[in-house]
């Protein structure tokens, strides 16, 4: 299990090979045998726990979210080998009957950013987890950095598949993905869950999401929830990045198209159709209107069709919403405006401000924890100074900031 707030141990530092798993369709399984599941992913923990303790890794405080895991070892054979360990006990262990869990698994070598003694954040461990996203229940995938470290002393029957390169759920640079083989694992042929194997137009990010992780999470839950969802705030709140990392996020809900429509720059009402035929890809036939042709396209697909920025095309999204949900029943719609649509059904989230230090801690340092604001200054900072690093001196500058 975690290890608790007491722990005493020392998780590795400077550059890091980060383990990441989970489970695939747990939400399914949950569902579907809900009396044998606490049992198997308890059991799933104790695999877990011991392959990376006996390969010198060490599982930071309250890393992980759900049933995932997260471990970090200092040389990344070591994370290579808990990872072939861990694997090959899940595939042999005798689960309950109408339980088989498939973990997915990524490993990634970065440079790590300590927000304490026992918590990792940052770009590495952002970046392992969206190559977990990516694998298939039963898989690892390594990234070039890990591979590199790896490649020429590879544990006994362990062989590396090139994957090619793919483009990840953070938006940013393609990644060139690495699976693991070995003869006790399952073959996977089925290509990996990147944004390359999906239908989307999602543009490219140059900097990562930060922080706001419970708020991505309310999210996410509200596109389950709702089939419109407007996410409103003051101008520069964030309401665009935090659509869009939504957006990425969420193809496992809208495998046939996430589309996004960027409105800021139409002045027309009237083009507003146009435009999201241009981000779907599809072209009006003669004597049918571009809205008619994307409600033909998207008639029987699940996907997610985003507007940012409807703040003043307000009645004409309103209008085009409406014809989604209405004329493609599988369609939800995300938007991003400074007020809601005003439609029937409508769920407006409002994005708050990046959390700000708290007051009044024992140690400059301690007010900066579980501040986003200054873990996207910390984020940006390093992006300039690769040495930066807050420390009881500069923090307070740090929270004036």
């Amino acid at each position: 299990m975690d290890a608790g707030p007491e722990a005493t141990f020392a998780v590795p530092a400077g550059t890091v090979t980060f383990l990441l798993t989970d489970i695939e369709a747990s939400t399914q399984l949950w569902e579907r045998a809900a009396s044998a599941m606490p049992g198997a992913v308890a059991r799933h923990y104790e695999i877990l726990d011991e392959a990376i303790a006996a390969h010198g890794g060490v599982r930071p405080v309250e890393q992980g979210e759900g049933d995932s895991v997260v471990g970090a070892f200092s040389r990344a054979g070591d994370a290579l080998a808990a990872a072939v360990e861990a694997q090959r006990m899940l595939v042999a262990e005798p689960w309950p009957a109408g339980v088989e869990l498939r973990v997915r698994m990524a490993l990634h070598t970065g440079d790590a950013q300590l927000r304490d003694e026992g918590n990792y954040f940052g770009a590495a461990v952002i970046r392992c987890a969206r190559l977990r996203s990516a694998a298939h229940g039963g898989q690892v995938l390594l990234s070039q950095a890990t591979y590199d470290l790896v490649c020429d002393r590879l544990p006994e029957n362990v062989e590396l598949v090139d994957l090619g390169a793919h483009r990840l759920r953070d938006l940013g640079r393609a990644e060139h993905l690495w699976a693991l083989a070995h003869p006790d694992l399952p073959v996977i042929d089925a290509p990996p869950r990147s944004l390359d194997a999906l239908a989307n137009n999602l543009p490219v990010e140059l900097s990562s999401f930060v922080g706001r992780e419970r708020e991505l999470r309310e999210v996410r839950e509200k596109l389950v929830s709702t089939r419109l969802l407007t996410l409103t705030g003051a101008g520069g709140c964030g309401k665009t990045r935090m659509a869009l990392q939504a957006a990425a996020d969420a193809f496992d809900q809208f495998p046939e198209g996430v589309w996004w429509v960027e409105l800021a720059a139409i002045v027309d009402p009237g083009l507003l159709g146009e435009a999201v035929a241009a981000a779907v890809g599809v072209r009006a036939l003669p004597g049918r209107t571009a809205t008619e042709a994307v409600l033909t396209h998207l008639h029987s697909r699940q996907a997610l069709v985003v507007l940012d920025n409807c703040e003043h095309l307000l009645a004409a999204c309103a209008e085009l919403a409406g014809e989604l949900l209405q004329g493609c029943r599988e369609v939800s719609v995300m938007t991003t405006s400074r007020e809601p649509l005003g439609l029937p059904g409508e769920t407006s989230w409002r994005v708050p401000s990046l959390s700000l230090p708290v007051d009044h801690a024992p140690e400059p340092i301690e007010t900066l924890r579980h501040s986003d604001a200054v873990k996207l200054f910390i984020e940006r900072a390093l992006q300039v100074r690769p040495n930066f690093a807050v420390t009881n001196d500069n923090a307070p500058a740090v929270a004036q900031v």
